[in-house]
C-alpha cells in the first residue's frame, strides 16, 4: 500500500484507480483536531485556490501550498476534504474573509 495522504477543498470519482471496476471507499467526518493529526507527518496538498491555501493554513496551523494537482489514489491512501457546505456560483473564486462566512465540514476518504 502507497499510504500517501492528500489534503484537498474537493473530491471526484476520477480520483478513484482508473483500471479497478470496483471501489471501496471510507468516508468519516472528522474534526479539525483530528485533521492536524492525520497531517501531522507530512501530505500533498491539491487545494487548488490560493485564498483557500490561506485559510487551511491558519485553520490547521501548518503550511498550505496552493496547488492544482490531478490527484489518483491508490489503495492505503488517504485523501482529507475541506468541503464547502453550499454551492458557489459558476466561476466565483472567494477571499479568505467570504471562505470564513461559509459553513463547512472536514471528511477523511480512505481507499480500500
Amino acid at each position: 500500500m502507497s499510504e500517501k495522504v492528500y489534503l484537498s477543498n474537493a473530491f471526484s470519482i476520477s480520483m478513484l484507480p482508473p483500471n479497478d471496476k470496483e471501489h471501496l471507499i471510507k468516508i468519516e467526518e472528522v474534526s479539525v483536531s483530528e485533521v492536524k493529526e492525520i497531517l501531522r507527518n507530512g501530505f500533498i496538498s491539491a487545494v487548488g485556490h490560493e485564498s483557500t491555501a490561506h485559510l487551511l493554513s491558519e485553520m490547521l496551523e501548518t503550511s498550505v501550498e496552493s496547488s492544482r494537482i490531478q490527484v489518483k489514489l491508490e489503495k492505503g491512501d488517504v485523501l482529507v476534504i475541506y468541503q464547502l457546505l453550499q454551492r458557489l456560483p459558476e466561476g466565483k473564486v472567494l477571499n479568505k474573509e467570504e471562505l470564513l462566512q461559509l459553513p463547512h465540514k472536514w471528511f477523511k476518504l480512505t481507499l480500500f
